[in-house]
């Protein structure tokens, strides 16, 4: 008896183990479909069970199957419950956080008077009162979809802040951007080079709608594991800016030979880019290096690193490729006025600004998704600021505008407040991802994509969150 009472606790996993094991083939002889259930219960359990114990560990979990749960859906070819599954980890991993003590530096963030975070919770106010716009009288789910994103991104970006507690964990953040961002290009030139997989055919052909801006003249816009070409594009030029960006660092930063690895991650990500057939991305990789060429002009590095990128520039605007589907592409990207889409967007733009005068909080959330039944259903933005402009009203893009200043702000006061060239380099990666995020937003909806969401607010958290860091207090 005094055995069984002192392992008592190992008895009882023994007894579960003995009883679950044969109890599971059993159920799973029945039917495939109970095999399935089994088997994501388990991995289901095993996976919250982590994001509890370990929320750092969690949050890149979340990451992953966020980035990946695309290519799952596919596979079963089938709609899955995405937002459901993606959410249920966020929650869990906060439950996780918030459980974990310990944590000194979030608490040297002032959460009541930062000026970047009062106006997201000003923002968070202005959803609330969107819930009595007189858009919503015959149907709440915009606005409910909305204040759903809108938790999950501020979640986000609440564990990043929570995360990020020195320059070594500020690393591990874009190493793990660096390598799902190198797989992902991987797959796209995999899908570029052999076909689409037959399984992604077949996807296709099963929901068309899904897939409308997939399939254009010139070929197959390509999208890797994420949902679409649109936000592929716009991850594959974050993730090529803050390749180049740590290329143009000091061998004793960073070696030669992780600089072939980060040369290697780039190529594949240019080319992925290329394939992505996202004009908008194509922009984003030149403005975020302008930026890096004005904060950084006294680096050797960087100017030589600006001189290369100009070079490679010319050579595919005005080299002898004239047949290259994916070169021209990107040409008209740079086109001007000569772009016949950008003709009609600036045409739809100027036709509807007569609504935004006089709709101070916008026609409500998702009203200009086909089938909203309201007086913008199916009007095309294209554009970031025009779809707040229009949902949201003027008001709602004013308190955006000042978001995105203050946010810029703050990255701008951290590389001029960094000692170290660790803190300056990737502080200065910070700056130029997302300038070119705030400008694609411009010509596309890059912080309302689940993907580009993710790195949108994750860089957000860090920069507020090194605004509190001090500089003796960060290790490097």
């Amino acid at each position: 008896m005094e055995f069984v009472r002192k392992n008592i606790y190992n008895l009882f996993i023994i007894i579960c183990w003995v009883i679950l094991v044969p109890a599971i083939a059993y159920i799973s002889a029945q039917d495939i479909k109970y095999t399935a259930l089994l088997l994501g219960l388990a991995i289901g359990i095993s996976v919250a069970g982590i994001c509890i114990l370990n929320y750092r560990v969690g949050y890149y979990l979340s990451l992953t199957v966020t980035l990946t749960v695309r290519l799952l859906e596919r596979l079963s070819g089938t709609e899955m419950s995405v937002g459901v599954l993606i959410d249920a980890m966020v929650l869990i991993t906060l439950l996780g956080s918030l459980l974990k003590p310990g944590d000194k530096s979030i608490k040297k963030v002032n959460f009541l008077r930062d000026p970047v975070l009062i106006t997201f919770y000003i923002y968070a106010g202005f959803i609330l009162l969107q819930f009595f716009n007189p858009a919503y009288v015959h149907d709440k789910h915009g606005w409910t979809t909305f204040a759903r994103v809108y938790v999950r991104n501020m979640v986000f970006m609440y564990l990043v802040m929570k995360m990020i507690r020195n320059m070594d964990d500020l690393k591990v953040f874009f190493k793990f951007w660096i390598t799902i961002l190198t797989l992902a290009a991987l797959y796209a030139c995999i899908q570029q080079w052999f076909g689409l997989m037959p399984f992604e055919k077949a996807f296709i052909a099963r929901y068309p709608e899904k897939f409308k801006t997939v399939l254009i003249l010139t070929g197959i816009r390509i999208f890797s594991f994420v949902s679409d070409p649109a936000v592929f594009g716009v991850i594959m030029a974050s993730g090529c800016i803050i390749n180049i960006v740590l290329l143009t660092s000091s061998n004793k930063m960073i070696s030669l030979f992780q600089k072939s690895l980060l040369f290697i991650s780039m190529v594949l990500q240019f080319m992925a880019l290329g394939y992505s057939g996202t004009r908008t991305a194509y922009v984003m990789v030149p403005m975020g290096l302008v930026i890096m060429l004005f904060v950084n002009l006294r680096s050797k590095n960087t100017v030589i690193g600006a001189l290369i990128f100009v070079f490679a520039f010319l050579v595919v605007m005005f080299g002898p490729f004239h047949s290259n589907p994916t070169v021209i592409r990107i040409r008209t990207a740079f086109s001007g006025s000569e772009d016949a889409s950008l003709n009609v967007r600036d045409v739809n733009r100027h036709r509807i600004q007569p609504y935004i005068y006089t709709h101070p909080i916008g026609g409500g959330f998702l009203s200009c998704e086909p089938g909203s039944g309201s007086e913008l259903d199916g009007f095309p933005p294209d554009s970031g600021y025009l779809r707040t402009a229009l949902e949201q009203g003027y008001i709602g893009l004013i308190l955006t505008c000042i978001n995105i200043f203050l946010v810029m702000q703050y990255t701008v006061a951290n590389y001029f407040r960094s000692h170290t060239e660790t803190e300056k380099q990737l502080t200065l990666v910070i700056i130029c991802v997302m300038f070119a995020l705030v400008v694609s937003i411009y010509a596309q909806e890059s912080s309302g994509l689940i993907e580009s969401a993710l790195l949108y607010y994750g860089l957000n958290g860090i920069s507020i969150k090194l605004k509190y860091l001090s500089s003796p207090n960060i290790t490097t």
